[in-house]
C-alpha cells in the first residue's frame, strides 16, 4: 500500500503519528476485498497514533440497496446490517491470523450505528433540509451520483438519483469532522481513490463552498483524507 494524496492534513503530522487513523469500508465498492482491507490496516498500523479503527458503512448502505434493487427499505436495512456484521467478522479473523497480539489489540471494529449518535443525526438532518431547499447544494451532490452511475449498464430515474444522493448526506459529517468512534476520536481515514466527493469535502472544510455547512457542522479540526492503495 502506498500514500498518494492527503486532504485536510499534512504528511509531517502523519509521519509523526499525530492522527488516529480509520479504515472506512464501503460495502458498495468492490475494491474492498478482505485482502485489500487487511493491507490498509497494516499500512495504518505504521502511522496511526495508537488505535486503528476499522469501521463499516453498513446501515446507510441500505439506501443503495433499496434504490438500486427496488426492495423495501426495511428489507434493505436488514441485508446491509448483515453484510456489515459478516465483513467485520471476516476481517477480524484475517487480522488475528496476520498480526501479532500487540498489533491486534490496537485494532477496533465499529458499525455505522455506533458512529451516528444523536449529535451526528442532527447534522444529517440539517444536510437533508439543505438538500431539499438549496438547488446548488443538491446539484453538487447529484452530479457526483450521476458521474458514478453513468458507468453502469442501467438507467436511474431522477427519483433514484435524488435518493442515492442521500447516502452522501449520511456520510458527509463523518468525512468532514473528526468523529468519536467508541470513545476515540478518528482524525483521519484511508480510502483507495480521490475524487469529486473528497474535493468537495475539502472545499467545504476551507469555507470555499457552502460556508453554511462549515458553520453548522464543522465543530472539530478537519477530518484528514488519506488516499492509500
Amino acid at each position: 500500500m502506498k500514500l498518494y494524496a492527503i486532504r485536510g492534513g499534512n504528511k509531517e503530522d502523519l509521519e509523526q503519528k499525530r492522527y488516529t487513523i480509520g479504515v472506512g469500508i464501503s460495502l458498495g465498492n468492490k475494491w474492498f476485498s478482505i485482502e485489500n482491507i487487511v493491507e490498509l490496516v497494516a499500512w495504518s498500523l505504521q502511522y496511526s497514533k495508537d488505535k486503528v479503527i476499522v469501521y463499516v458503512a453498513d446501515s446507510i448502505h441500505a439506501i443503495n440497496l433499496a434504490a438500486r434493487n427496488g426492495i423495501p427499505y426495511a428489507k434493505a436495512l436488514a441485508k446491509a446490517n448483515k453484510q456489515g456484521d459478516e465483513i467485520l467478522a471476516t476481517i477480524r479473523e484475517a487480522v488475528e491470523r496476520r498480526f501479532s497480539p500487540e498489533e491486534v489489540v490496537r485494532i477496533m471494529y465499529v458499525t455505522w450505528d455506533e458512529i451516528a449518535d444523536e449529535k451526528y443525526r442532527e447534522k444529517v438532518a440539517f444536510l437533508k433540509s439543505l438538500y431539499s431547499t438549496d438547488a446548488d447544494f443538491q446539484n453538487s451532490i447529484t452530479a457526483i451520483v450521476r458521474n458514478f452511475t453513468q458507468k453502469e449498464d442501467r438507467v436511474f430515474s431522477e427519483e433514484k438519483i435524488l435518493r442515492l444522493g442521500e447516502y452522501i448526506l449520511e456520510e458527509l459529517p463523518e468525512v468532514l469532522c473528526r468523529v468519536l468512534m467508541r470513545g476515540i476520536v478518528c482524525d483521519a481515514y484511508t480510502y483507495p481513490t480521490d475524487g469529486e466527493l473528497t474535493m468537495l469535502v475539502e472545499q467545504i472544510q476551507k469555507g470555499d463552498k457552502f460556508p453554511i455547512i462549515k458553520e453548522k457542522l464543522l465543530d472539530t479540526e478537519p477530518k484528514v483524507f488519506l488516499e492509500v492503495r
